[in-house]
């Protein structure tokens, strides 16, 4: 995922996570409470078999070694949305995807509200003598402390790609940190949408990425075809983000569940 050698170290607890960021048994029953046209809406979506979304993969990954038509990218990931339940189970689910992207834009809006010294001290986080690196590395800790579950670990290497852009923001600021200060508003949205654009890639990968090793021995075109399904996502992200581009700063302890649901609903095709 292009950035883990930056990033590295123990995990710890987070002050800038809410209350209610561990994982339940209850969520999805009380999600799809909420809204009485829930469950309406969820018989209206044609229910698809992991058989069939792994077998659509599989001819998909096919067709591009032998250049030959096929299974769109687009048809792959709606079934994979609806095989997992849809928009709504997913969401359910998504404790860590939810709660990290939570405490990152958090993060971000402490460094410049507050300033650096005082969002590391509230952070408990030491820094003096330390590395840029090894700031990170902490960070990266503080915004996304587990890595139990299989969903922690997707949330986790999210946050290491979002974090990955304010990294070359302070390189391009000869590694001056105070510079998180000042971080320009676009700099922001941009690395919220690379968690959640990472976040959803992670989820599809880690439960088709044994498709791409079984029919594609070039590790230059599996590698190839990841970046494919990624690109497919940043589209997504980025056309529900430009219908709002405020999101993230007008109501910014909702905005990342609110995002990620209208990105999911996308590929789902739920209009």
């Amino acid at each position: 995922m292009g950035t883990s050698s930056i990033f590295h170290g123990p995990t710890k607890s987070n002050p800038l996570l809410p209350s209610d960021y561990n994982e339940g048994q209850e969520e999805l029953q009380t999600i799809l409470n909420q809204e009485p046209n829930n469950q309406d809406e969820l018989n209206k979506v044609p229910v698809v078999t992991w058989a069939t979304v792994k077998s659509d993969f599989s001819k998909y990954i096919k067709s591009k070694s032998n250049n030959r038509g096929g299974i769109s990218l687009n048809s792959v990931a709606r079934q994979y949305v609806r095989a997992s339940g849809g928009t709504k189970t997913i969401l359910a689910r998504a404790k860590s995807g939810v709660g990290s992207g939570n405490a990152l834009l958090g993060l971000f809006n402490s460094l410049v509200s507050v300033g650096l010294k005082q969002t590391l001290n509230d952070l408990q986080v030491q820094f003096k003598g330390k590395s840029v690196n090894e700031l990170m590395s902490k960070l990266i800790n503080v915004v996304s402390p587990n890595s139990v579950t299989k969903e922690d670990i997707v949330a986790r290497i999210a946050t290491q790609d979002a974090l990955a852009q304010i990294y070359a923001y302070i390189e391009r600021n000869e590694m001056d940190v105070n510079c998180l200060e000042k971080m320009p508003v676009d700099l922001v949205d941009m690395s919220m949408c690379t968690y959640l654009e990472s976040y959803i890639w992670g989820l599809m990968l880690k439960d088709l990425k044994s498709r791409i090793e079984i029919y594609e021995m070039s590790p230059d075109k599996a590698e190839e075809i990841e970046k494919e399904l990624r690109n497919y996502i940043k589209g997504k992200v980025e056309v529900e983000f430009n219908k709002d581009k405020t999101i993230f700063h007008k109501n910014p302890t909702e905005s990342v569940a609110v995002l990620m649901e209208k990105c999911l609903k996308a590929i789902e095709g739920i209009v």
